[in-house]
């Protein structure tokens, strides 16, 4: 059951351990006072990168990162949920993880699908379509996956021609009642709705493409479709804002 009261939720995205941009979007943040705050994935310093790359040391810098974009992050609300992206180790156990399940904010089911596919680079935390589709469905309001559904404005690469994203998710999109929030493609900001689904790729902090930037989702009992996204683009001085659209509800 959806809450019965306003819930506002922050929403970051590909962090990369860009400390200038994140202070400056978590400054943002602290004025609105959000319920909580989602991040998308690929939180820490490219140390990680590579698999071939690992070293104990690289390792450490790049744990070391994460946990302080996690600390800087719950200073300025306690209440913050993330899923790994594909920079990422896939079993990071700082809390908040809730990649393969279910956590709630402020009476909002949050469910989690981390890493990337289903192109294989040779990054930390990659799956193939068929990974995605054998796991259970996640009982939630608020998909949080790091990579975008296929096809769509969120998964479309700078040269505006080749899309990258994953039918899988796509396919759980086209599944779901509710929001899906994304990140991955750092050059597509954008939202739109597939079925009864608001889509958003909040856009990346982190190179190539980053820049200051930081959505919003929120869910009021009163929007006939129950939810809206805020895309604020800090350094363009823009702000977008779409509601979800459901044919035949009403509000109140």
């Amino acid at each position: 059951m959806l809450p019965d009261r306003e819930v506002r939720l922050a929403l970051i995205g590909d962090i990369h351990a860009q400390w200038e941009r994140l202070d400056a979007v978590l400054e943002r943040i602290a004025l609105e006072r959000p319920d909580g705050i989602l991040l998308v994935g690929d939180l820490g310093s490219h140390d990680l990168s590579y698999v071939n790359r690992r070293t104990p040391e690289r390792d450490a810098r790049y744990l070391a990162s994460v946990e302080e974009v996690l600390r800087r992050t719950r200073a300025v609300c306690e209440r913050m949920l993330y899923v790994p992206g594909n920079h990422d180790l896939p079993d990071l156990s700082f809390p908040g993880n809730v990649d393969g399940r279910v956590e709630e904010i402020a009476g909002l089911r949050i469910g989690g699908i981390g890493g990337a596919g289903p192109g294989r680079f040779r990054f930390a935390y990659e799956w193939d379509e068929d990974e995605i589709r054998a796991r259970p469905a996640l009982e939630c309001d608020v998909l949080l996956s790091h990579t975008p559904p296929a096809r769509t404005e969120l998964d479309l690469l700078h040269d505006r021609v080749r899309h990258v994203g994953s039918e899988a998710i796509r396919e759980r999109a086209f599944a779901h009642d509710g929001v899906l929030v994304c990140g991955h493609i750092h050059e597509a900001p954008a939202v739109l709705q597939l079925e009864r689904c608001l889509c958003a790729n909040v856009g990346a902090l982190g190179q190539p493409f980053g820049r200051a930037q930081v959505g919003y989702l929120r869910f009021h009992p009163e929007f006939p479709g129950g939810f809206e996204i805020t895309h604020h683009d800090l350094e363009r001085g823009e702000v977008r804002t779409w509601r979800r659209v459901v044919q035949g509800a009403s509000g109140g």
